[in-house]
């Protein structure tokens, strides 16, 4: 256990060091927060409860990394992906192109604006992130952050 507890504090603080460098955040991916806190129900339960300090450091680890899994955005020079435990990131040499697309507000639901982001890379690998705001503080928000050598296309969200 101690070396799982081990890995787990190492991935912590990478992650933390990643996620401190973001300048621009997605919007948090809330599924990962309720995927974590059913893992840590399960896991804490099923084998007794939380009968030692190091079951209870397990899952504080384990469930924090959960919890970071759901953040990404941009940082200084790369992009940084959700939902992995290792922070995976991107830099911004091999986004060949962006398409911004807003999701369309109802009212009486929901008064925020969101904009869907795509990031095609080189590789024509395809990463979508939903940002808070309109298309053009997004949009202005990223060209500030990747240049003019990106091309930003703006289209409709059907």
């Amino acid at each position: 256990m101690l070396v799982l507890n081990g890995i787990l504090a190492f991935i912590v603080i990478r992650n933390i060091g990643v996620e401190s460098q973001l300048e621009i955040r997605s919007k948090y991916r809330w599924g990962q927060l309720v995927v974590a806190g059913l893992l840590v129900i399960w896991g804490a339960g099923s084998y007794g409860g939380l009968t030692s300090f190091s079951d209870l450091l397990f899952w504080t680890l384990f469930f924090m990394v959960n919890i970071m899994m759901g953040t990404g955005g941009l940082a200084t020079h790369r992009l940084v992906l959700p939902g992995a435990w290792f922070r995976r990131t991107i830099k911004f040499e091999e986004i060949a192109g962006i398409e911004i697309a807003a999701i369309p507000a109802i009212p009486a639901i929901e008064k925020k604006t969101r904009v869907i982001v795509k990031f095609i890379l080189n590789s024509h690998r395809e990463i979508s992130m939903v940002f808070n705001g309109t298309v053009t503080t997004v949009k202005t928000a990223l060209q500030a952050k990747l240049g003019q050598q990106v091309a930003i296309e703006i289209s409709k969200f059907e």
